[in-house]
């Protein structure tokens, strides 16, 4: 006892063991509970902020902006619920698992008994199972209580939204409006000249001359280097990548020429304005007030500088080849001009109104400026309208114009002048938020519809039509993976059908986006609707899924290449025999198939024991429907491994012959001597007798029958054919050939010409020595043996004699 004592040594080192012990033990529990508590813990921290949202939320003061604020506090929400679920769902199914393969416990009133370490596995395993069942529970909810908080601050958000757009105001048109203007314009231009000797201020006191100098600078260069980045644009002579110049371009050009038009376009005068922006910041140079006014114009004029670029890749005025639309040279020019004019109108009312927000203008003036400009809007479309499909003094430009392009631009017009009568009327009657929205998202719709044509353009040419079968993607497609040219043209259609609707479907999102749905809700809900959903204890996503057919379809690329490779450089250079390379190649396509089949799989969440539970019940179905494919399929296993027959084989099957051309999964494909393809079942070569010319070597015997007369000398014979068989080049030395005297038959003497040869050659060789023997027997005079046939004729009547007394026979014979 003394030994165990605190004080001694020893004890001391009893103690620091049974410590050490006690720690380990429980290290043990605490990682066997460490991820519930951690969840627990993280769901409890959501939903502190879960109600920190809604408790917000209950105010009835909240703008938009901060009503999208805390719509935005929910995404990590939700992502911190999912993970839970995500990482706790497996390790549930898998305590569930062990549970289920304890099965239930005993009934001690039937005498049922087991050990106490099965029993101590089960209540441990219960308990666990209790705990994660419950974190599952609390995790779903809580997701449910997100996504219904979400919902209702979306429902909030269109609520505002249609209130705010639908609030009447003095109408444009109302002289009582002017009047309020006219009141408040002294208070108004004292605040713009305030404004203004601030700013000025401002830039006295805190310009340097470096400052002076670096902006001077800078616009000198802009100067100089904007007019040079549109003729660089214009004509074409920086950054050159195709030739651009010509009337009828390829499709790869015009997409070159439209994307670089874009990009010089915007880049350089963009890029220019955008350090203008920072230089003023940088310098101090923008009171606060000011920036507002400042970064309207910037942005503004980049704005306008990208839509303008835009527009004259996607209609290209003047040059109709280069036109990505159906639509004449004079609807090009006009409609470009038109779009240019409404951005700069655009353009300019945002920055009235970032300058009489900077003012805290009078509420009439800002009414009258945004109805002003909304008005400036609908009626300059309303001219391009008129002027793009008004009457037309030249007739002949009018018959020259397909009538295929008439059809598409007809919704074009009609939804042109209803939003330019729609904007038109909502400003003179005094809707004027409404007509204000209705010019902004003109605007945004515009920028959407152009970039939309550009990105369909080259989906169209770069995927459809670069990568089929005869594009220039697709040629080297063809020649690194070998794929048939159907294929391919399937994939590229396919692949190009899937891009344009997600592209459709980003359109749409970011067109509803501004009509009160809000983009991040909408994501949302789809994401709610089809992510995450379980089939039998697999969570599926469409996620997941896109994941795994790349996978699939980037292992069976790979698949494809190696076996495209072994057919062209490597295989060709060894010594092995074609039906053995065909066999490799195979049986590396099985292998890489099964392998991006497994990856697929894996990344559905699939384990290997519940593909085994999906096999087990797929079992039934191949016992009775699927037994002959199965059957098929090991055939041909069988074939590749033993290769009884290989490609280029002459075997005969039944009534059939030819020469194999191809071994697949399920059947053998014969090319016949007729130049038929015969598709043969693989299980007939494994269960059915199979005739193979060269499975061991490719030498065949020829057998002659050759008869004499009974006259003829049999030695002469015997050299008359060996000296035929020996002269024919086709016939081998080895093994000799010889002539076999079979019989002495009724008819003639009866020989045969025995040798060997290719089997290739077989069928010429025997009709070369048939030609060379029947010669050389002509020559030495040696008659063929032909048959003798003994004709008696039964019961014929007594010959008379013309004296009329009967003859004997013997007469008769004589």
């Amino acid at each position: 006892m003394e030994t165990l004592m605190p004080g001694s040594k020893a004890g001391l080192r009893a103690w620091l063991v049974m410590g050490l012990f006690g720690l380990c033990l429980s290290g043990i529990g605490l990682a066997q509970s460490a991820a519930p508590v951690g969840s627990r813990s993280v769901l409890e921290t959501t939903r502190l902020e879960l109600q920190q949202v809604e408790a917000a939320f209950q105010r009835d003061s909240l703008d938009d902006r901060r009503l999208a604020d805390l719509r935005q506090r929910l995404v990590p929400l939700a992502q911190s619920v999912d993970g839970v679920i995500a990482k706790e769902q497996p390790a549930a199914d898998e305590i569930k698992a062990r549970l289920d393969q304890l099965g239930p416990a005993p009934d001690a009133a039937k005498g049922q008994t087991e050990s106490p370490e099965v029993a101590r596995d089960r209540a441990e395993q219960s308990r666990l199972w209790k705990e994660a069942d419950e974190t599952l529970r609390s995790a779903r909810a809580l997701a449910l209580r997100i996504e219904q908080t979400a919902q209702t601050i979306a429902d909030r958000r269109r609520q505002n939204f249609t209130r705010e757009i639908l609030a009447q105001h003095a109408a444009v048109a109302s002289p009582w409006l002017w009047l309020d203007v006219a009141r408040a314009l002294p208070a108004d231009a004292a605040a713009l000249h305030f404004l203004g000797q601030q700013w000025a201020s401002a830039i006295f006191a805190n310009l340097e001359w470096y400052e002076a100098f670096v902006l001077a600078m800078m616009a000198g260069g802009m100067v100089i280097l904007l007019p040079r980045a549109k003729g660089w644009v214009e004509t074409g002579s920086f950054l050159r990548v195709a030739l651009f110049g010509g009337d009828r371009p390829e499709p790869i050009q015009k997409i070159l020429r439209a994307l670089r038009r874009v990009a010089l376009a915007t880049i350089v005068p963009g890029g220019a304005l955008l350090l203008l922006d920072l230089l003023l910041d940088r310098f101090e140079l923008l009171p606060g007030r000011a920036s507002q006014v400042a970064d309207a114009m910037i942005y503004g004029l980049i704005f306008i500088i990208f839509l303008r670029g835009l527009a004259h890749a996607v209609l290209a005025p003047g040059r109709p080849s280069w036109r990505m639309v159906e639509l004449s040279d004079e609807q090009a020019t006009v409609f470009a001009g038109t779009i240019l004019n409404i951005a700069v109108i655009v353009v300019i009312g945002r920055v009235v109104d970032a300058v009489l927000a900077a003012i805290v203008a009078s509420f009439p003036l800002t009414v009258a400026m945004r109805g002003v400009f909304a008005i400036m809007v609908g009626l300059t479309m309303m001219s391009g309208l008129r002027r793009a499909f008004g009457q037309r003094a030249d007739a002949q430009a009018e018959r020259d114009r397909p009538a295929e392009q008439n059809q598409p631009v007809l919704p074009l017009r009609i939804f042109g002048w209803t939003v330019a009568l729609i904007v038109l009327g909502a400003a003179l009657l005094g809707f004027v938020p409404l007509a204000t929205f209705l010019v902004t998202q003109l605007t945004w719709i515009i920028t959407l519809t152009l970039a939309l044509v550009l990105l369909l353009t080259i989906i169209e040419e770069v995927i459809s039509t670069g990568l089929s079968a005869n594009g220039f993607l697709g040629r080297r497609v063809r020649e690194a993976t070998g794929m048939a040219a159907s294929s391919l043209d399937q994939a590229s259609v396919l692949g190009s059908g899937l891009l344009r609707l997600m592209l459709f479907i980003a359109f749409a999102m970011l067109l509803l986006a501004p009509w009160g749905v809000d983009s991040q809700s909408f994501l949302y809900n789809i994401r709610a609707a089809f992510f995450g959903f379980q089939v039998g204890g697999v969570t599926i996503s469409l996620s997941t899924i896109a994941v795994a057919i790349l996978l699939f379809t980037l292992g069976y690329g790979a698949t494809r290449a190696v076996q495209n490779w072994l057919d062209t450089h490597y295989l060709p250079r060894t010594t092995l025999d074609p039906g053995l390379q065909n066999s490799i190649r195979t049986i590396l396509g099985y292998i890489g198939i099964v392998i991006a089949a497994m990856v697929a799989l894996s990344q559905l969440g699939l384990s290997l024991d519940k593909i085994t539970i999906v096999a087990g019940a797929l079992s039934v179905g191949i016992g009775f429907g699927l037994k002959s494919i199965v059957e098929n399929f090991i055939s041909g296993l069988i074939l590749l491994w033993e290769r009884p027959i290989r490609v280029g084989d002459w075997i005969v099957v039944g009534d059939e012959q030819g020469t194999v051309k191809r071994i697949n999964v399920r059947s053998t494909e014969i090319l016949t001597f007729d130049r038929a393809s015969v598709i043969i079942p693989n299980s007939e070569f494994i269960s059915g007798r199979v005739k193979n010319w060269v499975h061991s070597d490719r030498t065949a015997r020829i057998m002659i029958p050759v008869g004499v007369d009974h006259s003829a000398d049999p030695a002469q014979v015997q050299k008359l054919l060996m000296d035929a068989a020996l002269a024919h080049i086709e016939v081998m030395s080895e093994p000799k050939p010889m002539v076999i005297f079979k019989n002495l038959g009724e008819n003639g003497l009866d020989f045969e010409l025995r040798c060997f040869t290719d089997v290739d050659s077989m069928a010429t060789t025997r009709s070369d020595l048939l030609f060379d023997i029947y010669r050389r027997l002509q020559q030495a005079g040696v008659l063929l043996s032909a048959p003798t046939r003994k004709l008696e004729i039964m019961n014929l009547p007594p010959m008379v004699d013309p004296r009329g007394l009967p003859r004997h026979d013997e007469e008769r014979d004589g």
